[in-house]
């Protein structure tokens, strides 16, 4: 599995199976300007990791920028894009058409999709949803 550095679903993953290889992916806009591509600060990853099926785990997907640019580092370390699946807990129409445009052979598990995830995410986190 490959978690960005804020998610907060690693210690979960660690009590469920806990001999799986974790490695760790830190990709971020530099500033406000989500046009911008986003750009990998950190990475560490098994050695094997290509040889492994991978569960890139995040969040939020909003607008897909980050999770691009997460499949690309993977398929840099030679993960086939069959052998990954992104974990996360909503998602908008337009980061699943971004990312399933340019890697068709990745899988999206999610909880649901919303037009505006990061707002839906609050509202249901914080209990003020209607």
């Amino acid at each position: 599995a490959v978690v960005s550095t804020q998610s907060t679903g690693e210690k979960s993953l660690r009590q469920c199976c806990r001999s799986i290889r974790i490695g760790k992916m830190l990709v971020r806009h530099e500033d406000e300007d989500l046009q911008k591509p986003a750009k990998v600060i950190y990475v560490k990853l098994p050695k094997d990791i290509a040889e492994r099926n991978v569960l890139l785990m995040y969040p939020l997907m909003n607008s897909g920028g980050t999770i691009h640019r997460s499949i690309r580092e993977l398929k840099k370390n030679a993960v086939p894009e069959d052998r990954i699946t992104i974990c996360t807990l909503f998602v908008t129409p337009n980061s699943v058409n971004t990312v399933l445009d340019d890697f068709p052979g990745v899988r999206i598990l999610t909880t649901e999709v919303n037009d505006d995830c990061v707002l839906h995410f609050g509202e249901r986190y914080f209990g003020t949803d209607k």
